[in-house]
């Protein structure tokens, strides 16, 4: 392995504060990672370009394609493992389905592995989309049953590490994240993010009315991560907002909040989609286990928007305003 492909990036001394290893840092789930725990932890924050270090971060280029897992491990030591990276875009891994299955199968079981040996807890995130949307409100004991290339991986990645880590279930925790609103930047806005951008620019878009999810705040789902290293929590959990809302109707409250005109957003149907793989119907989750081992319930989507509207950590300009991740 050469050494530009697993490059520390600063070499300040420990804070002596835990030290967590986040993959995915320059993502849309990982700046907000970031931002929320820079104050109480050492981050080590693996990504593929584009982050400068900052106080108590530590950016490490690492080409996931091509750099050793166990390295990145080794050099970092951590505490904990929040492995974000994925290749999640539906239709680029549709189109690549061996890269997709490298970077989101056999990246995440090798530092699943190394994690096991090391007695190092790891936290995944997953997807609701490996339902396949035919019934919707789903817990976490029905069976997946993926549809596109994108959630067959995330479910062979959950398979593969449930596996690893067999022995040691309590090192593991896995999130199925709902659809997730928030703030992202230009590079990384998340799928929602063309909406608003879009509407701001006059453009009209079309969002179906029969696709059901469970909305939630990007906040939220750190704010999760962040409780289950703190408090020891394994297991799996469906981390999705409290309320199951389709995509149109969604679109429309996100313009309003924001002063964007909602007679933008024509309402389609699923069954109009032309793209390569199938997308699935309704895929909204029950999240009452998450609810009850965590203690608290995610915010609604009105506190979402709002709690996104009032966001004075990110502060970003309005028209830089986007959102959304995750299919």
């Amino acid at each position: 392995m050469s050494e530009d492909e697993l490059t520390p990036e600063s070499t300040s001394e420990s804070t002596k504060k835990p030290r967590v290893l986040l993959t995915g840092a320059t993502g849309f789930l990982g700046q907000r990672v970031i931002r929320d725990l820079a104050g109480s932890y050492e981050i080590i924050a693996a990504h593929h370009g584009g982050l400068e270090p900052s106080d108590n971060v530590q950016p490490v280029h690492w080409g996931a394609s091509s750099a050793s897992p166990e390295a990145l491990v080794a050099l970092s030591s951590p505490e904990v493992l929040i492995h974000l990276m994925a290749l999640a875009r539906t239709e680029a891994c549709s189109q690549q389905p061996e890269l997709a299955h490298r970077l989101n199968v056999e990246v995440a079981g090798r530092l699943a592995h190394v994690c096991c040996l090391r007695g190092i807890p790891m936290i995944f995130t997953s997807t609701d989309l490996v339902f396949d949307g035919s019934r919707g409100m789903y817990v976490e004991e029905d069976i997946p049953v993926p549809i596109n290339t994108y959630a067959r991986t995330k479910w062979e990645a959950e398979q593969l590490l449930t596996q690893e880590f067999a022995d040691q279930p309590h090192l593991l925790t896995i999130f199925r994240i709902g659809l997730s609103y928030g703030w992202g930047d230009e590079a990384h806005p998340g799928p929602a993010g063309w909406v608003l951008n879009a509407l701001r620019a006059g453009r009209s878009v079309q969002l179906f009315q029969d696709e059901f999810r469970s909305p939630i705040y990007q906040g939220d789902v750190s704010r999760a991560i962040s409780d289950a290293f703190e408090n020891k929590i394994s297991g799996l959990f469906h981390l999705g907002g409290p309320e199951r809302i389709d995509r149109y109707a969604l679109g429309v409250l996100m313009a309003e909040k924001f002063g964007l005109d909602p007679a933008l957003i024509q309402s389609g149907s699923v069954t109009e989609y032309q793209g390569p793989e199938p997308r699935s119907a309704d895929c909204s989750m029950d999240n009452s286990l998450f609810k009850k081992t965590f203690g608290w319930t995610p915010s609604t989507i009105t506190e979402g928007l709002d709690r996104m509207a009032s966001d004075a950590v990110h502060n970003q300009p309005e028209e830089q305003i986007c959102a959304g991740a995750n299919g």
